[in-house]
């Protein structure tokens, strides 16, 4: 037998092969299913209450020929749920399930207009999870504007909406606190007063931040900081009740009364 005619008949047989073993994976029933859920602060989502919500969306999927599988499907259902900003679906040779699921994270809990929701770190309304704790800044507003019909269709990262102002400025800040933790972690309160201003109120101290607005929150807290560097640790914490970083380039104080 010449090589060339050896070569063709390998390559016949292994395509052959290759056939058959794709034609029996597809037609195999699914060997089981391999969750993770990452996110980068609190942990809101489980691996099994994911299985939970394959099982609700997907009753028969364990059941189900890998062939019948929808990824796009299983992804799409689980994208819904208000706490996975993203879900990657896929099957191994083997007929295994493998979903990761990114978790969205929570940056504030507010409580709106008689609502208590978290804000994720994307801007969208979280409903509370009572199975786990959430220890995150907490968010409120004394400002007065047109009532929020439908907090779970908050997309406060869209520019150009129509977002209230309260919320779109704690958010902001939240947002700000949850990715500078040097800052963050000093602070658990964040509210707009009825003047429309921000303000943030420390852990430690009976004293609060005047913030202002949203806008150049990185140089506010910068001076801030300096300030807490250079001056209040000298007098006390106890020597000022607000401290204000609405003026460019200014921290400005205003001293307790005398008890």
């Amino acid at each position: 037998m010449s090589p060339k005619v050896r070569n063709i008949i390998i390559a016949t047989a292994l395509v052959a092969v290759l056939a058959t073993l794709y034609f029996v994976r597809r037609n195999a029933t699914m060997r089981g299913v391999d969750i993770t859920v990452t996110c980068g602060g609190a942990e809101l989502l489980t691996p099994p209450e994911v299985d939970s919500l394959l099982a609700i969306g997907f009753p028969q999927l364990k059941h189900t020929s890998i062939k019948d599988l929808d990824s796009r499907a299983i992804r799409e259902h689980l994208e819904r749920h208000p706490y996975i900003l993203k879900a990657d679906v896929d099957v191994t040779w083997g007929g295994k399930l493998i979903v990761n699921v990114t978790q969205r994270d929570p940056v504030v809990r507010v409580f709106y207009e008689g609502n208590e929701f978290y804000l994720s770190h994307e801007g969208t309304c979280m409903p509370l999870c009572p199975k786990h704790y959430c220890n995150i800044v907490v968010g409120s507003s004394d400002y007065k504007e047109p009532r929020l019909k439908r907090p779970t269709q908050l997309q406060l990262s869209q520019e150009g909406g129509e977002h209230p102002a309260a919320l779109l400025r704690i958010w902001q800040l939240a947002s700000f606190f949850y990715e500078n933790p040097r800052y963050g972690d000093v602070f658990d309160q964040i509210y707009v007063g009825s003047d429309g201003k921000l303000y943030a109120v420390p852990k430690l101290s009976s004293l609060y931040i005047v913030v202002g607005d949203a806008e150049e929150l990185q140089t506010k807290f910068e001076n801030l900081w300096a300030f807490f560097d250079q001056g209040i640790n000298q007098v006390g914490w106890d020597t000022y009740s607000a401290i204000s970083l609405e003026y460019e380039g200014q921290v400005v104080c205003t001293r307790a009364e005398a008890q």
